[in-house]
């Protein structure tokens, strides 16, 4: 079986990087308002999409419920 070489386009990685930025620096800026370790979600939403954001928005109403 002959895998093909599927290549993703300029526009997709471009988009992909604006997603992980994007994410990055909401994470980043929305834990250190809140208190949280800001470099570490941020650098954790520069290397993967959704989890860190699923696992902040869960931690921050976990919180928020405590209160």
């Amino acid at each position: 079986m002959a895998q093909k070489n599927k290549k993703l386009s300029k526009g997709a990685w471009l988009s992909i990087g604006a997603l992980l930025v994007t994410q990055a620096v909401s994470l980043f800026f929305s834990a250190r308002k809140s208190g949280r370790n800001p470099w570490v979600w941020g650098g954790a939403g520069l290397v993967q999409f959704p989890l860190p954001a699923i696992a902040y928005l869960i931690l921050e109403r976990q919180a928020k419920h405590k209160k």
